[in-house]
C-alpha cells in the first residue's frame, strides 16, 4: 500500500484504531507516492518515539497539514522529532 502508484492522487487517509505499531510507521514514512496527502489520521495506534521519528523524516508529505498521533506513545522524543521537521 505505502508504494502503490494507484494511490498518488491520495489527499486524506485515516488509519485511526488500527494497531499501527513502530514499525508499521516506519513503513508508511517510506511513502514516495502521496505527494498530495493533506491528512494522516494515525490516532489511537500503538506509535512511539521511533515510529514519529520515523515518519517525521519523510520528505515526500510537503502538502501534509494534519497529523494526528492523538493516544499514541511517542513521548518526549517522538514529539522533539516531529517538531524538528517542522523547522
Amino acid at each position: 500500500m505505502s508504494h502503490s502508484t494507484t494511490w498518488s492522487k491520495l489527499n486524506t487517509l485515516h488509519l485511526r484504531n488500527n494497531s499501527i505499531s513502530d514499525k508499521r510507521a516506519t513503513v508508511l514514512s517510506q511513502n514516495t507516492t502521496w505527494t498530495h496527502l493533506q491528512t494522516l489520521d494515525l490516532g489511537g495506534n500503538l506509535i512511539g518515539a521511533e515510529g514519529a521519528t520515523a515518519l517525521s523524516q519523510n520528505t515526500t508529505w510537503n502538502n501534509l497539514r494534519t497529523l494526528d498521533l492523538t493516544s499514541n506513545w511517542i513521548g518526549e522524543e517522538g514529539a522533539a522529532s516531529l517538531e524538528k521537521s517542522q523547522a
